[in-house]
């Protein structure tokens, strides 16, 4: 994946540059001219359209996907509504993936580890409580709106919000009374989707349970230990903020 990664929030950083400099214009004429908005007025108001950009993540993703498609660009959306939990999750959990299915991802790379944690992604969604996705986009957003910040996985990584809800949602493996039950759905559940993947050979590409119980031990050491987390989803403190 590039140092520099595709998606909607170069898009988001422009319109907060816009968004500053009308409000600094609008600042400036409020305090020398008068008018009808008090300084106060104008940073509440400059306060809730911050606030509230995550909110348009849709328009922004639309955006993109126009550019791509005038530009015949190909490259993937890793921050997308429906990504983003599979992205975070394999750049926390590749080393694991890689350790425990090592066949798989010998025979079939990149796009069988892709699936993988996509498949992983997508169980997560229908045993985590909550909207991880609003939550995560939340925090993507208001991050890609940091002035002057270079954005990667790396320092998305970073942030509080991000950190809380990947450990939070990574709780879902790490209960004993649901273990053998888990274990077997997930299994099922990857299977199922390589089996409707193109592989050239769907067999070669299939999980063991036994694989999966492994992955599922590995993964959550792995992840708290990228985000030098505590066990068991305690908060975490947001670090300063990086400036490129």
């Amino acid at each position: 994946m590039p140092s520099d990664l595709p998606g909607p929030h170069h898009c988001i950083g422009t319109a907060r540059t816009v968004m500053d400099v009308a409000f600094r214009t609008l600042r400036s004429k409020c305090a020398t001219r008068g008018g009808n908005l008090s300084l106060e007025e104008l940073d509440k108001y400059c306060a809730q359209i911050s606030e509230s950009i995550s909110s348009g993540f849709g328009v922004f993703e639309l955006r993109q996907h126009s550019c791509m498609c005038a530009s015949m660009g190909i490259a993937e959306m890793p921050f997308a509504r429906d990504k983003i939990l599979a992205t975070l999750l394999c750049a926390c959990g590749e080393q694991s993936a890689r350790a425990v299915f090592s066949l798989q991802i010998d025979r079939f790379g990149a796009q069988w580890i892709g699936e993988l944690f996509d498949s992983l992604a997508e169980f997560m969604h229908g045993h985590v409580h909550g909207d991880i996705d609003t939550r995560l986009i939340k925090a993507y957003v208001e991050t890609a709106a940091i002035p002057k910040i270079k954005l990667t996985i790396k320092e998305l990584l970073k942030r509080k919000a991000i950190k809380n809800a990947l450990c939070e949602s990574i709780t879902v493996f790490e209960m004993p009374e649901a273990a053998d039950l888990t274990v077997r759905e997930l299994t099922n559940a990857v299977n199922q989707s390589f089996a409707k993947k193109n592989f050239k050979d769907s067999s070669p590409c299939m999980v063991t349970e036994v694989e999966m119980r492994r992955f599922l031990i590995l993964l959550p050491q792995q992840l708290r230990a990228t985000l030098n987390a505590t066990p068991a989803g305690a908060p975490v403190a947001e670090p300063a903020t990086s400036i490129a």
